[in-house]
């Protein structure tokens, strides 16, 4: 449904229709459009409010904002200024510039008195892609403004700009009671995140169900090991006794011998697990929330009367989301460059370096020295590891721990049993120079089979260094 809009002022109608001449910008946000409509005239445009004005406006041009001139300038010029609309309930006013032989283009002002700003917007099929906003910063009710989002209109009744002043006898006034437009718009939001929480909801649902059990997956891995002497490579399936005496059909990979197929069924079980484990706190979370939403749309929806402006802070605060921090990405830059390899203490005071992928291997490798240790999961994907080293004997302890690291931050991550591979570094030669990265020709190699402690690794863990 379009909201309803309320009149124009006189000072406004007047420049409807009117042609964009010139338009330049500061870093304040304000932003001054010269339009012609019967003789000169210029539209001052701030975060939150719009302005006609008589004359020119002085400018200094050590305060001029270059990139939001360019991009106002390549948007909306040349073009025409067709229609100034305003939605009191919202508090926007929308300003829509035609352009010949292109897109039009509409610039939102949102008049609150908490976060003003204005944005420029493009109509796509979607709904409107924002193109800049002023100001960038996030806004407090959670919709997200950056450049390229579809525009999301606030999610809260606007705030007055002004204190209401005190009354004649020198008390506070009350606030007046939240209009009825402003309690729809809340029953709305509502309603959109009641549909999207049960999409989402739905969602993680299917995941874990896509996902199965992991530990029948596990378990059957267990049975196919009872018939790999007999298992010919390309078969579907193959019949084996459960567990309770009954027969059971695993189906298998035909282009896998009996090997892969039984590291097949080990490996999914392990992704099944992490990804429960993900899946489920995050459905519980998504359930709790909906049933929060749910009971406040019933408050809404209910016959008895209810205090607007409670209902509306809790809706508010319920649908605001909270401030995350910086991004991933942002951190990493803060942090500075990034290490190739990271670093644990083992033994005592033994720093072994662990890369941390397939090209980061291949970097480790290369500073590491000839006669350092390298260490690797036998047959499976995962870090190199490298001891630093003089060319004497490692201590067992030394080694053993080394030995965790490889298998962790491998694919046998979370098997009992695991073959490390080992050799000097020297010992090493990439195949080629077209060779995939982290591969590498083993000479000397000795295997150490490994059982695998979980508290040591555990141990192992937690004394991570900052990497050198």
């Amino acid at each position: 449904m379009t909201p309803a809009t309320a009149p124009l002022p006189a000072t406004l109608a007047a420049l409807v229709p009117a042609k964009l001449q010139k338009i330049t910008a500061s870093r304040d946000g304000e932003v001054v459009i010269e339009v012609f409509a019967a003789g000169k005239q210029w539209l001052q445009l701030r975060p939150g409010a719009l302005t006609r004005l008589a004359e020119r406006p002085a400018r200094d041009s050590d305060d001029a904002d270059e990139a939001t001139r360019g991009l106002l300038r390549k948007e909306l010029q040349p073009g025409i200024l067709s229609a100034i609309d305003i939605d009191e309930a919202r508090g926007l006013w929308r300003l829509t510039i035609h352009r010949p032989d292109a897109p039009p283009r509409v610039l939102v002002i949102e008049r609150d008195g908490r976060e003003p700003r204005w944005l420029l917007l493009a109509p796509v099929d979607e709904g409107e892609r924002i193109l800049g906003a002023m100001p960038a910063t996030k806004p407090g009710d959670g919709r997200d403004t950056r450049r390229g989002r579809l525009y999301e209109p606030p999610r809260r009744a606007p705030a007055p700009p002004v204190e209401a002043a005190p009354s004649a006898a020198g008390a506070p006034t009350t606030t007046a009671p939240t209009t009825s437009p402003a309690l729809q718009q809340a029953r709305q939001r509502l309603k959109a995140e009641h549909e999207r929480l049960k999409r989402l909801h739905k969602k993680l649902e299917g995941d874990l169900a896509r996902h199965g059990d992991p530990e029948r997956t596990a378990l059957d891995g267990e049975l196919l090991k009872s018939v790999m002497g007999r298992l010919p490579r390309g078969v579907d399936d193959v019949d084996v006794i459960d567990i309770d005496g009954s027969e059971r059909r695993i189906a298998l990979d035909p282009a896998r011998d009996a090997k892969g197929n039984l590291q097949r069924l080990f490996d999914r079980a392990r992704r099944a697990r992490a990804a429960i484990a993900h899946a489920r706190p995050r459905l519980d979370e998504v359930a709790a929330q909906l049933a929060r939403v749910a009971a406040l749309r019933e408050r809404l929806t209910g016959t008895a009367a209810v205090d607007e402006a409670a209902v509306l802070r809790d809706v508010d605060a319920l649908l605001t989301a909270p401030d995350s921090g910086p991004s991933a990405r942002r951190k990493a830059a803060l942090a500075g460059r990034r290490q190739a390899w990271r670093c644990f203490v083992v033994d005592g005071d033994v720093v072994v370096r662990v890369g941390r992928g397939a090209k980061d291997n291949d970097a480790l490798v290369k500073s590491a020295r000839g006669h350092d240790l390298w260490l690797h999961a036998r047959d499976r994907t995962g870090a190199h590891v490298v001891i630093p080293s003089t060319g004497g004997p490692i201590p067992d302890a030394t080694f053993v721990d080394a030995a965790h690291l490889a298998a962790w931050f491998s694919a046998g991550r979370g098997e009992r049993h695991v073959d490390i591979q080992h050799t000097r570094v020297k010992h090493l030669k990439k195949p080629g120079a077209g060779a995939p990265a982290g591969l590498f020709l083993v000479g000397n190699e000795t295997v150490t089979h490994l059982r695998v402690d979980d508290d040591r690794v555990k141990a192992l863990l937690a004394r991570e260094v900052a990497a050198s």
